[in-house]
C-alpha cells in the first residue's frame, strides 16, 4: 500500500514589479514585513497575508539589486546596479538619505541602524 502525504498550501500569486523581482527580504522584528527589489528601479513593501504592496517607493535611477530592512522595520536600505544605496524612511515614506560613490553594482547590504 502507497500512503500519500499532502499538505495544505495557501498560497497568493503577487504582481510585485513591472520587470523582474531581483531580492527580497523579510524583516526579522514581526516577521510579518517583506521588502522586495525590482529591474523597475522601485522597493515594494509588502505585509504577509495581503495581495497588494503597502508602500512602493520610486527614486532609483538603475535596479534595485538588494535590500534590508533596520532591526526596528522604519527604515529600509536599498542598493542598486548604479552603485547607489538609498536608505529609506517607512513612516514618511521617502528616501531619507543617498550614498554615492561606489563604481559598481551593489550587490549585498545589511542595515545596522540604530533607532533613537
Amino acid at each position: 500500500m502507497q500512503v500519500t502525504r499532502t499538505r495544505a498550501t495557501n498560497r497568493q500569486e503577487q504582481l510585485a514589479h513591472a520587470g523582474a523581482v531581483r531580492c527580497i527580504h523579510i524583516g526579522r522584528k514581526s516577521g510579518s514585513v517583506y521588502a522586495t527589489g525590482g529591474e523597475d528601479k522601485k522597493v515594494n513593501i509588502w505585509s504577509l497575508g495581503r495581495p497588494n504592496a503597502i508602500a512602493s517607493l520610486a527614486g532609483h535611477t538603475s535596479p534595485v539589486e538588494c535590500v534590508s530592512f533596520d532591526s526596528a522595520e522604519r527604515t529600509v536600505i536599498a542598493g542598486s546596479t548604479g552603485g547607489t544605496l538609498k536608505l529609506w524612511d517607512l513612516e514618511q515614506a521617502k528616501v531619507a538619505r543617498t550614498l554615492t560613490g561606489h563604481r559598481s553594482n551593489c550587490i549585498a547590504v545589511q542595515a545596522f541602524l540604530q533607532q533613537s
